[in-house]
């Protein structure tokens, strides 16, 4: 059985108008062309400078070029994992999602995998 687990993943893409290295993607920076997109497992968020453990001077580094990649336009994020929650009503899983602008709680995509 082939699960879907893609709702685990986080995506970015350049936006920058050119190729670009972004230094602070894991896990050692990456070279992306205009348009590429960067996919990686869990939260980016959480990996940014090669995830040092803890607050290191090179993970708030790699926290601020993040985020003035973003705030520039430079680096969009295309998604990231959603917040998985517990229905006590049924124990079951659900992770939230936006439909034009309407905020639900629906199955993970594992759920609906398959076999």
């Amino acid at each position: 059985m082939t699960m879907d687990t893609s709702c685990l993943y986080s995506t970015v893409k350049n936006a920058s108008g050119g190729t670009r290295t972004f230094g602070f993607l894991p896990p050692h920076g990456r070279t992306l062309a205009d348009n590429e997109e960067f996919t990686i497992f869990g939260d980016i968020r959480h990996d940014l400078g090669g995830n040092q453990g803890g607050e290191s001077s090179a993970q708030r580094r790699a926290n601020a070029a993040f985020e003035a990649a973003v705030e520039s336009g430079e680096l969009e994020i295309i998604n990231t994992p959603s917040v998985i929650i517990q229905d006590v009503g049924d124990n079951s899983s659900k992770m939230l999602q936006v439909d034009s602008g309407a905020l639900s709680a629906v199955d993970p995509c594992w759920y609906s995998s398959e076999s």
